[in-house]
């Protein structure tokens, strides 16, 4: 079983800043990070990551992996003399690993790596970068 630690990953600005992830709960088969940058909590950063082993009598033996990101945007709003912290919106990315019981080590550590891989590509970095369709 692997331990909660402090997770550092770089940003994609010109200039790449690290961004850290700090524990801030397990809970059951759930792990919860925040990157607490803010000046308003509202604004951290926030990393989910999941691992569901197969329910009980579940036919098709299955785990599942979840790894949620949420990042919220904000500004400072002044009314009348008095700032404030708002969010404007939360960019947010959820995937899912779903796993058969008897998949090898080779296949878990395939479907990893093939994963990163797509969304390195540059279709999909246009997709969601540019927000250009395919066609």
């Amino acid at each position: 079983m692997g331990q909660i630690t402090t997770i550092v990953v770089p940003d994609a600005a010109a200039t790449p800043v690290n961004h850290t992830f700090v524990p801030v709960r397990v809970d059951g088969d759930s792990a919860s990070w925040l990157e607490k940058s803010s000046s308003a909590a509202s604004g951290f950063w926030s990393l989910i990551q999941a691992l569901r082993a197969p329910l009980a009598g579940q036919k098709d033996k299955l785990y599942r992996h979840t790894t949620k990101v949420a990042i919220p945007v904000q500004t400072t709003e002044t009314i009348n003399g008095v700032s404030r912290t708002v969010t404007l919106y939360t960019l947010r990315a959820n995937v899912e690993f779903v796993i058969p019981a008897d998949a090898t080590l080779q296949n878990r550590k395939d479907l990893r790596k093939l994963t990163v891989g797509i969304l390195n590509d540059s279709l999909s970095v246009d997709q969601i970068e540019s927000l250009n369709n395919v066609y």
